[in-house]
């Protein structure tokens, strides 16, 4: 079978796909240009994943319980689709808002869990970043959240904060919630 077709199988987008067969061995074929993929495999590698995560039977490892909430705050939907795929398959829980005042609402919400870390674009329609990080650190229950900035801008007051330049380079993503989460 195709990634295309897997990733429709599995209910995943085709980035997981590629992020499983390079970091987690899913079992695939590179014929040509193309990666071919056995359905059979790819169950039984997800069953032993599965398994290997601890979880409870049939649940899907991208569904597992989460040790952590990242919130992803950016306008641009594709980037947070892209960052939800890919902290959901490091073991993060996600909640993802549009901008500073989507973020506030989601966060108000009774049955949200406060976040571990913030994902924060700096330029956004509404709520800019700048303006959530002031609001934000008037609040006492949300100020201690540490705060990733993500921008595409050169130079920025980052106030502290650790900044990543877009496009994101995952692997320095991952590092730098590891260094916020103390890992």
């Amino acid at each position: 079978m195709s990634i295309d077709e897997v990733a429709a199988h599995l209910g995943v987008r085709k980035d997981s796909i590629y992020r499983w067969i390079e970091r987690r061995g899913l079992p695939a074929q590179k014929i040509g240009k193309l990666w071919k993929l056995k359905l059979s495999e790819v169950d039984k590698w997800m069953l032993a994943e599965g398994q290997r995560r601890s979880e409870t039977p049939g649940q899907h490892p991208a569904t597992a319980a989460p040790r952590d909430y990242v919130l992803v705050v950016d306008d641009d939907e594709v980037v947070r689709e892209s960052l939800r795929d890919f902290l959901v398959d490091e073991g993060y829980g996600v909640l993802a808002a549009a901008d500073g005042l989507e973020a506030f609402e989601l966060l108000a919400a009774p049955a949200t869990p406060l976040p571990a870390v913030i994902v924060l674009d700096l330029k956004m329609p509404r709520m800019g970043g700048q303006e959530f990080r002031e609001v934000k650190a008037r609040d006492p229950r949300l100020a201690p959240i540490p705060v990733l900035l993500v921008t595409a801008e050169r130079r920025v007051d980052a106030g502290g904060a650790i900044v990543l330049r877009k496009p994101i380079e995952l692997g320095a993503l991952r590092d730098a919630l590891r260094k916020l989460l103390g890992r």
